[in-house]
Parts: structure tokens; C-alpha cells; sequence
């Protein structure tokens, strides 16, 4: 089991993300990476690789501000990316209420998958470690109304898909994996990936 009292960096302003570390025990501070996300939305390459290389960016980014910082070289930076797939369709977060009708449109009676690249990156020493999580979840065609009334909601905001899981909408179910993932921060496997660093 992965040690509680590790020194985490979250690099994510994501509300989402810090709920989660906190709900699970962490302790952590909230470094945002200045990485653009919305760089990374494309159709050049495939949703695993697009997650990976924005978390490792991301990771990164903040890594090169706080070296060298001796009062946080014990501290682990975590940085993750997600992104919903449908079709081989990748959806980011949504630009603006038009883009996220859009995106509900074409994931409205779906099977889609939604992607987390996670990556782990110790300040003192080693590389960094990356590792992807995969969900499955169906969504129950959409009517006008219960378009209308999400999009109304604004709970589509910031949302990779324009969806939030944790929003408990009654017309998106998980098909298989993880739900924290589909929220934004797949926790089971970050804590698989901080045993290593638990003992050191």
C-alpha cells in the first residue's frame, strides 16, 4: 500500500483531482502546470499516446520551475491528462457550449472510452514513471430536454467529453474500469505506482 505521508505536487488546478487526492488521504500541495491542453486535441495521434505526452509535459513543466528547490527534493510530482474517445474520436474539454452539444451529440447512445495518461515524477532522483488507465462507459441517447437542461446546468465545464461523471446524470453508466479515472484521476493506479517510492 502506497505510503499516505509521500510528499505529493499535484500539477492540475482541477477541483476534481484535488478532491480526490484528499478524499484518499494525501498529503499534497497544488502546483498547476502552464501546459495548454487544448495544444494537445488531435487526430495525428491516438488517445493513449495524446494522454501520455501531455501528463509527461505537464510533469515536466512544473519540475523545471521548482529545480533546484532542496526543501521539496523528497516531493513527487503527479500530473495526469484525460480525454474521451468515441469512434476514434478524441474529445478534450470543450471550448465553448457549442463545441460541448457537439461532442454530447456524437457520444449521445455510445460506447466510448475515456483515457488517463498518469505520471509520477520524483524531484530528487530517478525518471519519471507513466503509466495509462483505460474506462468504458455507455450513454443512453439524449433527448432535446435532458441536452438542453446539462447544457444549461454549465456542469459541462472543464470537462474532457463535456461530461462529468461525478455528476451523477442518470444517462452515462460505467461499462468496465475504474471511476475515479472517469473523473479525472485514476487513484488505483496511482497507488500501485507510489508503492515503489513508499520504501525509499
Amino acid at each position: 500500500m502506497a505510503n499516505k505521508h509521500l510528499k505529493l505536487i499535484l500539477a492540475s488546478q482541477s477541483p476534481r483531482r484535488r478532491d480526490l487526492l484528499t478524499e484518499a488521504g494525501y498529503d499534497f500541495e497544488v502546483i498547476p502546470s502552464n501546459v495548454d491542453e487544448a495544444l494537445g486535441i488531435c487526430s495525428q495521434c491516438g488517445p493513449a499516446h495524446l494522454v501520455v505526452g501531455l501528463a509527461v509535459q505537464k510533469a515536466a513543466d512544473v519540475a523545471r520551475r521548482l529545480h533546484p528547490d532542496p526543501a521539496r527534493a523528497d516531493c513527487l510530482i503527479v500530473a495526469c491528462d484525460t480525454v474521451a474517445e468515441c469512434g476514434g474520436q478524441i474529445l478534450g474539454k470543450p471550448r465553448d457550449e457549442d463545441h460541448a452539444r457537439e461532442m454530447l451529440g456524437t457520444l449521445s447512445g455510445q460506447v466510448h472510452r475515456v483515457y488517463s495518461g498518469l505520471c509520477v515524477w520524483p524531484l530528487s532522483q530517478g525518471a519519471p514513471h507513466v503509466e495509462t488507465e483505460i474506462s468504458t462507459l455507455r450513454m443512453d441517447p439524449l433527448n432535446t430536454a435532458q441536452l438542453d437542461d446539462y447544457l444549461a446546468s454549465g456542469l459541462w465545464e472543464g470537462k474532457a467529453g463535456s461530461f462529468g461523471y461525478q455528476d451523477e446524470p442518470g444517462w452515462i453508466h460505467l461499462v468496465n474500469g475504474s471511476e475515479s479515472n472517469v473523473v479525472g484521476l485514476p487513484m488505483e493506479l496511482l497507488t500501485r505506482m507510489l508503492e515503489r517510492y513508499s520504501t525509499r
